[in-house]
């Protein structure tokens, strides 16, 4: 069995209503910052309409959308520019949020994604059910600190058991509603459907159909039907490294630079278990196309989310993997990009 930390309860983006009361806030942990380079970070963090260490979210945001609004309106009175994102994140090794905040810096790329579809075909409510009650068992498990999973059939099977019912649930029902569930990701034009179908073919048959699909999907328009699809790709070439020949690794260093955090979180991750042989063609495109992205997010300061980012760096500095599990388990970022800097 292969087991590992969970990368999607890692990256749990919860949208929620804002409650007010004292019962729902917790502490916020970091606040980290993406595409920056030109930026004084300094000027933006004083502008924030919070701190780290704040009760969060703040007792009066009414809602996430208010108060990414909020934010959004802070930067550009800083900077004279809105930033590209901003994410609420739960939550890191303390139980804390974080907020990520993408910036249209020197380190920003634009990119341009594929258009949305316009079909009528929708996913049934059984389908909506499942997911749902995989989203629910999944924050549980992070909430409780469960946030441990099996990758080993090329498939996510949280270890918390009502998560890994839920998980096999969906399993099964990806099996026998392929062809549906294939058509809604390729030509619905209901984004969360799209999002929810990216996810069970990730649960599917495993083929070159299913790579396709998710593939083109990595491409999608909308942030959370990339996301679900390109976990679904990190945990397929994590749980089955025979097939990870299947994913050309070439949209996921362009989605480095992306404006959208989720882009640079899953695509670090998958581009981990794609750089494990360490194929000198793709460690040279990762230097040449990617490298301020990957030193902003190796200086995160959630290990969780840096690590994957330290993984690409020490193996385009050329550090052996003992070595640099090492660094790593020690949170010695400097050591690693000090190597590759000085190269």
């Amino acid at each position: 069995m292969k087991t590992k930390l969970c990368a999607a309860a890692l990256t749990l983006l919860v949208t929620v209503g804002y409650a007010t009361s004292g019962s729902a806030q917790q502490q916020l942990g970091e606040i980290d910052f993406f595409g920056y380079k030109g930026f004084d970070l300094a000027v933006i963090r004083s502008a924030l309409p919070f701190r780290e260490g704040d009760l969060f979210p703040p007792a009066k945001a009414t809602s996430s959308d208010e108060l990414k609004r909020q934010v959004a309106e802070k930067v550009r009175q800083a900077i004279g520019r809105e930033p590209t994102s901003v994410t609420f994140v739960c939550c890191d090794s303390k139980q804390q949020w974080m907020v990520y905040i993408g910036l249209p810096g020197e380190s920003y790329q634009a990119l341009s994604f594929d258009p949305a579809p316009n079909g009528e075909i929708r996913l049934p409510k059984a389908a909506l059910t499942l997911y749902g009650k995989m989203d629910d068992a999944m924050a549980s498990a992070v909430m409780k600190g469960h946030a441990t999973e099996d990758d080993s059939q090329g498939f996510a099977l949280l270890n918390d058991p009502t998560a890994r019912a839920a998980g096999l649930a969906i399993r099964e029902y990806a099996l026998r509603n392929e062809a549906l569930i294939l058509q809604v990701l390729a030509s619905s034009s209901d984004a969360r459907h799209r999002a929810v179908a990216a996810q069970l073919v990730g649960y599917g048959r495993q083929s070159d159909e299913q790579t396709r699909a998710l593939m083109r999907a990595s491409l999608d328009s909308d942030d959370d039907v990339r996301n679900n699809a390109i976990r679904a790709l990190e945990v397929l070439a994590n749980g089955k490294p025979e097939l990870a020949y299947r994913i050309p690794p070439e949209p996921f260093v362009r989605l480095i630079r992306s404006g959208a955090w989720s882009d640079h979180n899953k695509a670090s991750f998958l581009l981990v278990a794609l750089t494990k042989n360490r194929d000198p063609n793709l460690l040279s495109s990762l230097r040449r196309d990617a490298i301020d992205s990957l030193v902003e997010m190796a200086r995160w300061r959630d290990p969780g989310h840096a690590d994957p980012a330290l993984s690409i760096l020490g193996r385009i500095a050329g550090i052996d993997e003992d070595s640099l599990g090492k660094l790593i388990a020690a949170g010695d970022a400097d050591a690693v990009i000090g190597k590759l800097q000085r190269q």
